[in-house]
């Protein structure tokens, strides 16, 4: 691992501690193309090769805005182009007479990729953009790892961090999600348990459903309901479709459940459980255009018919989520919700083990055996 570090501080000083002068770079090799070539000797696990390439594509990055951002501003300076104002589409006729091709590429090609609305056709917008854009949270992200990997955690929490802070530049905005996840995952692995929920508290964030006080109160109120079609209302009043906040709501759920905080676990699993139903049905609706709803079981077993989507919910803990949601509802003095819901899973879960689990709570729940 310290060579690891020690060969990431010399590429540093290589690409910043020796400044090169500002270049022209060469659109041919980008440095979104250097990182996916960084992925690609991570994915093969050469670590040393990953860090040489996450730094070329960072320092790429770093020379690429300084040159687009100093051509622009000193192609804007002349009168002439002042006296155009900021709209872009009066300026690049005068940068046209003049020939300054360096400054009509670097316009042209962010218009032909985002369009003039994008900056509102603003030269001053365009420059702030691209000035914006210095950081490499993908980067950022990508070196993060490799630090995991290799046991140092708290280098590896200050590249995520890096990268969280500038989530907002990320070419796929959900990569936000693996960012707080693996953060979370550090603070597991390190003990910092408080830490570990703040950062599954921020993925969840993103979910207007778990911070929603009353939709939370409507939930319970079904789930306390002593009423036989409490399980089927419960699947059809609600839905959640943020499906990369499943695993967050598992493991919060789990966590609470570790400090006895039985409320705040019941929350969570229901949310999670609530999740995984919601991206059941809408596959199993697209894919059996003649599938009618007819309940909970119905679609569970309908939904076994297929295997990836099968794998989907082992992957994700939902089959694992809909017992726990079970299991959750009883620890909350709701025997009748947990009783309806383990009886529809012990007939329809497509995995065996969470089958005869529901048999076994089912047993206990009618008192047919001690917990």
């Amino acid at each position: 691992m310290k060579n690891l570090i020690i060969l990431s501080v010399f590429f540093c000083i290589s690409f910043c501690g020796f400044a090169s002068p500002v270049v022209k770079p060469d659109y041919i090799i980008t440095d979104k193309r250097i990182l996916q070539d960084a992925v690609i000797a991570y994915e093969n696990q050469e670590y040393g090769e990953c860090l040489k390439l996450v730094e070329r594509a960072e320092a790429y990055r770093r020379n690429k805005v300084s040159w687009e951002v100093s051509v622009l501003q000193n192609s804007f300076k002349p009168a002439e182009v002042k006296m155009r104002g900021d709209n872009l589409f009066d300026i690049i006729p005068v940068l046209e007479e003049r020939q300054d091709y360096d400054a009509l590429d670097i316009i042209n090609r962010y218009l032909k990729v985002f369009g003039a609305d994008y900056f509102e056709s603003s030269a001053k917008k365009l420059i702030e953009y691209i000035k914006n854009h210095r950081e490499f949270p993908e980067a950022s992200y990508l070196k993060g790892k490799i630090y995991q990997l290799e046991g140092e955690y708290q280098f590896s929490e200050k590249l995520f961090l890096q990268a969280y802070k500038y989530a907002s530049i990320l070419d796929v905005p959900d990569q936000k999600y693996d960012i707080l996840y693996s953060l979370a995952d550090i603070s597991y692995t390190q003990k910092e348990m408080k830490k570990y929920e703040e950062y599954l508290l921020m993925i969840l964030s993103f979910d207007r459903a778990f911070t929603d006080t009353a939709l939370l109160n409507s939930m319970n109120n079904v789930i306390e309901s002593t009423k036989p079609d409490a399980l089927e209302k419960f699947f059809l009043m609600y839905r959640a479709s943020n499906y990369r906040l499943l695993n967050a709501y598992f493991r919060l759920s789990e966590y609470y459940l570790s400090k006895n905080e039985k409320q705040k676990a019941l929350n969570s699993v229901a949310l999670g459980a609530l999740t995984g139903f919601t991206k059941i049905y809408e596959i199993v609706s697209k894919r059996n255009a003649e599938f009618e709803y007819s309940g909970f079981e119905k679609l569970i077993q309908e939904a076994s018919e297929y295997e990836d989507l099968v794998e989907w919910g082992k992957v994700n803990n939902v089959w694992r989520g809909f017992n726990e949601f079970g299991d959750g509802a009883f620890r909350n003095n709701c025997p009748l919700f947990a009783l309806a819901l383990f009886n529809a899973i012990k007939d329809s879960s497509p995995e065996e083990y969470w089958r005869l689990d529901a048999e076994k709570k089912i047993l206990v729940i009618t008192g047919e055996v001690q917990r």
